[in-house]
């Protein structure tokens, strides 16, 4: 039987060329700690300094905003032209010591976005119990591509190892994937082809901005949790379509922040949560699949 602590320790080759040190990896949060401007504080440096210490081989660090228009709390980071950049090259360089490895997950919460300090938007209108937006126009679905890739960019010149695009857990990208949410009728909407189409268009411009050898992850539900939302046999076709790209890492996770959904963190006994999919979604793709939630020592 294989040694699980060893398989653990092994490095892992990326597609792209990339080596992480090991297989274990901090999966992103929205941890707040911006200086509510976009730009990092000197306690969100030490912390992911201390985890690179640890050991770990990557860490994610969740919810960056491409802009400040569409983001899901004020203590996000924003990466763009008008950031800080010496204090993201600074929270790079420390996240980055000890061998590990620093991504930035590109974020854009939709719907989910901040009433306060934005307009909420989704890919269709919504007006139920505790959430409410407008649709996203075609001009600015076709505006979110090259605003992802600058950020990618961004990243890559600042000292960041890699990028992690978010389409879980309810976030903009997600409520495309799911029926439950995109109503849309045209190209972004109805067959799982057409809801996947705006996360393949990202992938395909943040890879032409930062090169063939620069490490792109992805973040995608197993399912939604929800009666109607996205299902395990739709989640499973976005994980053929992502193995005809140039993606390096797809990380599984699921569930929503929508209101009324039910986490799967909800049933503590069944973690690790998302290993039945994972082992469904081997033999679809050769990309390395990372399986986040319930794990436990």
């Amino acid at each position: 039987m294989p040694n699980t602590q060893d398989a653990l320790f092994r490095p892992l080759e990326l597609p792209c060329g990339e080596i992480l040190k090991n297989r274990i990896a901090k999966a992103a949060m929205s941890d707040s700690l911006g200086d509510g401007q976009g730009n990092p504080t000197k306690e969100q440096i030490h912390l992911y300094n201390r985890w690179a210490k640890g050991g770990l081989g990557l860490a994610i660090i969740g919810e960056v905003q491409p802009t400040p228009d569409y983001a899901e709390k004020p203590g996000n980071l924003v990466l763009d032209p008008n950031s800080h950049l010496d204090n993201f090259a600074t929270l790079a360089a420390q996240g980055s010591a000890n061998g590990a490895k620093l991504w930035i997950q590109l974020g854009h919460a939709g719907a989910m976005a901040h009433p306060p300090i934005s307009a909420p938007k989704g890919p269709s209108a919504l007006n139920i119990p505790g959430l409410s937006c407008e649709a996203l126009t075609l001009e600015e679905i076709a505006r979110l591509p090259e605003t992802f890739a600058r950020t990618a960019q961004l990243a890559q010149k600042v000292g960041f190892g890699g990028v992690e695009i978010h389409a879980a857990h309810g976030f903009l990208l997600s409520q495309f994937l799911s029926p439950l949410f995109n109503k849309r009728t045209d190209r972004y909407g109805g067959k799982i082809e057409n809801r996947v189409r705006l996360i393949l268009e990202i992938l395909e411009a943040v890879r032409s901005k930062v090169g063939p050898r620069f490490p792109i992850g992805i973040k995608l539900n197993a399912t939604d949790q929800l009666e109607g939302g996205l299902d395990t046999d739709d989640a499973l076709s976005v994980i053929t379509a992502l193995d005809q790209t140039s993606i390096d890492l797809i990380e599984i996770s699921g569930g929503t922040y929508f209101p009324g959904a039910r986490s799967a963190s909800d049933a503590p006994a069944r973690g690790p949560y998302f290993l039945d999919f994972a082992t469904s979604a081997r033999p679809l793709t050769h990309k390395p699949l990372m399986v986040t939630g319930g794990f436990k020592t």
